[in-house]
């Protein structure tokens, strides 16, 4: 005979269903202890005198000040970098990261029935990953700024070194040794030379991604220039946005202070 409880909670499922929702249920409170408690956003309070004029203010002594003029808190956010913890949960939200961007890129893939995810955006995720949270203990996640720059940059030096391979492989498809130095130099050098540009190691393995296509499958079954721009560039861009929204979202569920950084905010000021 069943137990109250698993009749409640189970009802007229099947035990291979219910071994299901069990593991499911037992991963979901893994997650929740790697996770930890929402964070404490540490404010500090500073007692602002309003004098009519500085010098007044700083000629007076502490007990004429608080006396004549007037007084009030004002909390603001402490300015000091925030952590995650330690090494170790820094260590395990950044492969978070980096691994949610990736789950993301292939579902976008899956839906738009479009190639978006080739292996050397491995390394573009994570050096993003790293990226944002280098970002997130700053406080900048965010910065729109920042992050169009850092896009443009790449993005830039990725579509150009990619259209130049492509034409390269046109050219020099029928010397697989001269067309892979050739490519490589390349794109070192558009990177270099173009002031758009920044320079991004992942396009040159984006670049001998294609060259190994060209060599192994031939000038027919080759993307044409489009490939630069689809998925190279487009998919940098998306993934510089997925870990930095991914980690602007995490803010709720992770806790971005440790408590030794807690106690520096709580510091009154000097």
């Amino acid at each position: 005979m069943r137990s109250w409880l698993d009749l409640f909670c189970f009802g007229g499922m099947s035990t291979a269903r219910r071994a299901v929702l069990l593991r499911v249920g037992l991963l979901v409170a893994l997650v929740g202890a790697f996770l930890g408690a929402a964070p404490s956003f540490a404010f500090r309070g500073t007692l602002v005198a309003v004098a009519p004029k500085m010098n007044t203010m700083l000629n007076q002594d502490t007990a004429s000040v608080y006396s004549n003029e007037k007084i009030f808190f004002t909390p603001r956010r402490a300015k000091v970098p925030r952590d995650f913890g330690g090494k170790h949960p820094e260590a395990i939200f950044t492969a978070l990261v980096a691994g949610i961007a990736t789950y993301l890129m292939s579902t976008l893939q899956g839906l738009l029935q479009r190639q978006l995810w080739v292996p050397p955006f491995g390394a573009v995720t994570l050096i993003f990953a790293a990226d944002a949270v280098a970002a997130a203990k700053e406080g900048k996640t965010m910065c729109f700024k920042t992050m169009w720059q850092k896009a443009w940059q790449a993005c830039i030096g990725v579509a150009g070194a990619c259209f130049l391979t492509v034409l390269l492989a046109r050219l020099l498809g029928n010397t697989p040794s001269v067309l892979r130095a050739v490519a490589m130099f390349v794109a070192a050098l558009s990177m270099l030379a173009n002031p758009q540009s920044g320079y991004f190691p992942p396009a040159g393995a984006l670049c001998a991604l294609y060259v190994e296509k060209s060599v192994s499958m031939g000038k027919a079954m080759l993307p044409q220039y489009s490939y630069a721009l689809f998925p190279c560039a487009t998919g940098v861009a998306l993934l510089l946005i997925f870990c930095r929204t991914i980690t602007y979202m995490a803010h709720p569920v992770w806790p971005f202070s440790s408590k030794q950084q807690r106690e520096k905010e709580l510091l009154p000021l000097p």
